[in-house]
């Protein structure tokens, strides 16, 4: 298509057409600032009267069907061909901008003309870099950009209070704007003015709602988690517990104290063939290496703790990574053989059946389990059971056992 990218010589400022339509397609329209190109490829028709659609503003022009136009926008030198098409869409407008050399890319929207434009604008933003001047709504802005928008029309007032002051008040009014309060949506802004600490308010009501944000994100993953590997409470012997004062401290959080305090005589389990299901799809050898491991902990000066773990040893790059060792038993006590072998009971059937069995996946792919156990010293003395009648682990070869090299190293056996 040709067009005629000489500016037209408009000598007042209203708009101006220059065309000989409908002899001829080009249609030329300037105004002060700008010029256009149009080349009218098909006119249309209209649909009936029942659906028919009319443009905004103080004069309504019925919008035809299946109207299709070329024209150009931007500046001379990065000038863009476009063809535009109007069509009626199961009795719906819809609006589509084709674009490029072969007009082979195209955008389209049933909002608006003008939706359809900034939809455009955004496609060529993403290839050339070019930034417009598209306002977001205010749910689609970040809580930093929320908070600076905010901050701009309260800046807007404020000048305005200003201005309107200089010209309706005495100099001896003393007139100032102490504060302002507004909502968008459902969030509300106050402001103050003439305070030091107006930015400090401001930038903590920025992190307060980033902060819940993310908040919100770790209880939603945390609730998929769950239906993923759901967690089960068992109620165990509170009796077996130990009363006695921590000389260490390995945790001082108030709250884990408090949590672990009303947790006395629970026990919270997690099945791993739920774990296998879901860490399935990174393993590729037939055979899953897995390990046990467990160790007890202090919290407070008053409670301890045992936790169980597995891992999944054919990772060997990730294996000492915390990420990859994945909770299995936790309840508050002591390492001692008595309450072991109550609280594993469930654990030690599952692991016996996946010894026997092995594990079947989602997919319906047998793997077989090769088990593993590794501790400190102390708590695989109790597990292997060497002051009791019986092994707690039964089902894990001897030659599986593998006490902690560095405890080992260090000479520790936490006794």
């Amino acid at each position: 298509m040709e067009t005629n990218d000489a500016p037209l010589s408009v000598k007042k400022k209203r708009p101006v057409e220059i065309h000989n339509y409908p002899k001829k397609s080009i249609i030329q329209y300037a105004n002060s600032k700008r010029s256009y190109t149009y080349n009218i490829i098909k006119e249309g028709t209209y649909p009936p009267a029942a659906y028919l659609k009319f443009t905004k503003g103080q004069k309504e022009f019925r919008i035809p069907d299946n109207y299709e136009v070329k024209t150009s926008l931007r500046k001379l030198k990065t000038r863009q061909i476009i063809k535009c098409i109007i069509k009626y869409v199961e009795k719906k407008l819809v609006y589509w901008v084709y674009y490029r050399d072969k007009f082979q890319y195209h955008v389209k929207s049933e909002k608006s003309s003008s939706d359809v434009t900034c939809l455009y604008a955004k496609a060529l933003n993403s290839e050339t870099k070019t930034r417009y001047s598209i306002l977001k709504s205010f749910d689609n802005l970040t809580p930093t950009g929320q908070n600076n928008r905010a901050k701009k029309i309260a800046k807007s007032i404020s000048a305005i209070f200003d201005q309107e002051t200089t010209k309706c008040c005495h100099l001896n009014d003393d007139s100032n704007l102490k504060s302002i309060e507004f909502n968008i949506r459902d969030n509300s802004f106050h402001f103050s003015f003439n305070e030091d600490n107006v930015k400090i308010k401001h930038k903590a009501r920025a992190a307060v709602q980033a902060y819940d944000k993310v908040s919100a994100e770790k209880k939603d993953i945390t609730y998929k988690m769950n239906e993923i590997i759901p967690i089960s409470l068992i109620n165990i012997i509170p009796s077996l517990s130990d009363n006695s004062v921590n000389s260490e401290i390995h945790i001082n959080d108030a709250e884990i104290i408090d949590n672990l305090q009303q947790s006395i005589g629970k026990e919270g389990r997690q099945d791993i063939v739920n774990i296998l299901r879901y860490l399935i799809p990174d393993i590729i050898n037939p055979t899953i290496h897995l390990r046990i491991s467990g160790d007890g902990r202090n919290v407070g000066r008053k409670v301890k703790q045992v936790m169980v773990t597995c891992s999944i040893l054919n990772d060997l790059d990730n294996i000492y990574r915390p990420e990859n060792y994945y909770t299995i038993i936790l309840y508050p006590g002591i390492e001692k053989y008595e309450i072991l072998n109550v609280v594993l009971e469930l654990l030690i059937m599952e692991l016996r059946k996946l010894k026997e069995e092995g594990f079947r996946d989602n997919q319906n792919r047998e793997w077989k389990v090769e088990l593993y156990f590794s501790s400190d010293w102390k708590f695989l003395a109790i597990c292997l059971g060497l002051n009791a009648a019986n092994t707690i682990f039964d089902m894990i070869p001897l030659q599986n056992w593998v006490p902690d090299e560095l405890h080992i190293m260090l000479r520790i056996t936490d006794g």
